[in-house]
């Protein structure tokens, strides 16, 4: 359990250091950038194609200064990996800037504000309780929608609005802001993403890809401004990763416990994100019984009282919002959903037709946006698929070329998505036949346990709208890993290699063309 890995440890911290003031202040200039232009009422009122017309010329200038420094052999890794993460955040901004607070949320409900006392539903209205009353709810949170959610992410929004108010911002503005925190919790995740593929041993070109598909992707748009509690707790499934894989380069205490506090707060943020316990946990086993096998009961003792700590401080973090409603409420964990009345009921087709393969007249791709209604979409995987390039939107009066981009970004999708989810197989069983089996273990672990608790979440909760790809998004970061891995694990011009490529190829013409997509259509 001890072994010593202190020259590794000392080379990943280097490199993890050497970016992080140029990447953290860009964060926060970001930030206060669009915090600036919604609460200013004569900047929140310029018009969208100026916007558009800035983050192009943004765009292309860092791209010209890029195409520079490669002429003079001057393009170094952080260079590239500043540029990719400044893009990001770029297109970010300009998409919580152009679209409102009520544009393209879920379940966002509605603000009365301050000088009502009434209790307004939705995840808006949960933050404004907090903003209003400065408390949790002291009522049965199930009775009203929304509410069942663990409380951190509207804690901190409802901080928020406090701050700005206190400022002396206008309300209306104010809650305008609330995208802000979304936002700088999207730049945290490019962060936290780049870091996981350098402790995973990304470099070059794999590097490059595997952080342009979570800088870019387009549910990572979405969910930049969206008021929910989804970005955040993507965040923290993000921290517990790099956290684990920390841990299993250096078995220290604090490692073990920024796993538990990332798990903890993750849960204290929305439960669903427990999943990550069961790879994290198999880790835990296998070093377990590795020390036992050593035989040395000081060791053993020493493991045993860690894992208890760890196990009170993820426990006592992530569970006291369930042992509170639980004690004052009677209720158990769970959410509120609709009846099968609901025209997103889609519990009266069979299992097979909900979470098997897809028939080809089930993808629509004459008409690729998911309908809410049941019975015109009603499989997990396709329903995935839609939103996780167009969200919850069915733009009837599209046509013409928006239309046709959009038909290819999803042909292209599809076929990338599943070949990259089988590029990430392949790589971590040669990362296992290679020497690097608790890796391997732990990622690929964690991989398929989100999967499996997506499709188990869309059986227990019959709903077009469970089979939202925003409740997985952080599979991006293990095929982001499979991208990396792929490249430095499948070289030269072998046919491995040169599947690779072409599916990286494929990873990233679907981005970048939703990222036009996006530019380009009105309908964002």
């Amino acid at each position: 359990m001890y072994r010593n890995t202190a020259p590794k440890k000392i080379f990943l911290a280097k490199q993890e250091k050497k970016l992080h003031p140029a990447l953290f202040s860009m964060l926060f200039a970001f930030c206060l950038f669009t915090t600036l232009m919604q609460g200013i009422p004569v900047l929140a009122a310029t018009p969208g194609k100026v916007l558009t017309g800035g983050c192009l010329f943004l765009f292309f200038s860092t791209f010209a200064a890029l195409l520079f420094l490669h002429s003079s052999r001057r393009l170094t890794e952080e260079r590239v990996v500043f540029f990719l993460i400044f893009w990001g955040m770029l297109f970010h901004c300009l998409y919580v800037l152009l679209s409102g607070l009520y544009d393209r949320q879920h379940d966002e409900g509605v603000y009365t504000g301050i000088a009502t006392g009434q209790v307004n539903p939705g995840h808006i209205g949960y933050t404004e309780y907090i903003y209003k009353f400065h408390r949790l709810p002291d009522f049965n949170p199930y009775r009203l929608f929304s509410y069942y959610h663990p409380p951190l992410h509207y804690v901190l929004s409802g901080l928020w609005l406090m701050l700005l108010t206190g400022l002396g911002m206008p309300e209306d503005l104010a809650f305008e802001n609330l995208q802000v925190l979304p936002l700088f919790y999207s730049g945290l995740f490019m962060l936290l993403s780049y870091h996981i593929l350098k402790r995973t041993g990304a470099k070059g070109k794999g590097l490059y890809a595997g952080l342009l598909l979570t800088a870019s992707h387009p549910a990572l748009t979405i969910l930049s401004g969206s008021v929910n509690n989804d970005m955040l707790s993507t965040v923290l499934l993000a921290c517990a990763i790099l956290a684990t894989l920390r841990w299993m380069q250096d078995k220290s205490l604090p490692n073990l416990l920024s796993i538990a506090f990332s798990i903890g707060f993750g849960m204290l943020c929305k439960i669903n994100t427990v999943v990550i316990a069961l790879p994290v946990g198999l880790m835990f086993l296998s070093d377990f019984a590795e020390t036992v096998r050593a035989g040395n009961s000081r060791n053993i003792i020493r493991s045993l009282r860690r894992y208890l700590l760890f196990g009170i401080a993820a426990g006592s973090t992530g569970l006291c919002w369930i042992v509170r409603n639980l004690i004052r409420f009677h209720e158990k964990p769970g959410i509120s959903s609709a009846t099968p009345d609901s025209v997103m009921y889609t519990g009266h087709y069979g299992i097979w037709e909900r979470i098997g393969l897809p028939a080809l007249s089930d993808w629509h791709f004459s008409f690729p946006f998911h309908a809410l209604s049941g019975d015109t979409n009603h499989n997990t995987w396709v329903i995935m698929f839609q939103t996780s390039l167009f969200t919850e939107e069915y733009p009837a009066a599209l046509a013409g070329l928006p239309l046709f981009l959009c038909q290819a970004a999803y042909v292209l999708a599809v076929f990338s998505a599943v070949s990259s989810a089988l590029l990430f197989s392949a790589a971590q069983y040669r990362k296992w036949k290679n020497g690097a089996k608790p890796e391997a273990v732990f990622l690929s672990a964690g991989y398929f346990s989100f999967l499996l608790s997506f499709a188990l979440f869309t059986l227990k909760y019959p709903y077009t709208c469970s089979s939202d790809f925003r409740y997985i998004a952080v599979c991006l970061v293990y095929i982001a890993i499979g991208l990396s891995d792929s490249a430095r694990l499948y070289p030269g011009r072998s046919f491995p290699g040169t599947c690779s490529r072409i599916i990286r190829t494929g990873v990233c013409a679907t981005v970048i063309l939703m990222t036009i997509v996006y530019l380009i259509w009105g309908q964002w």
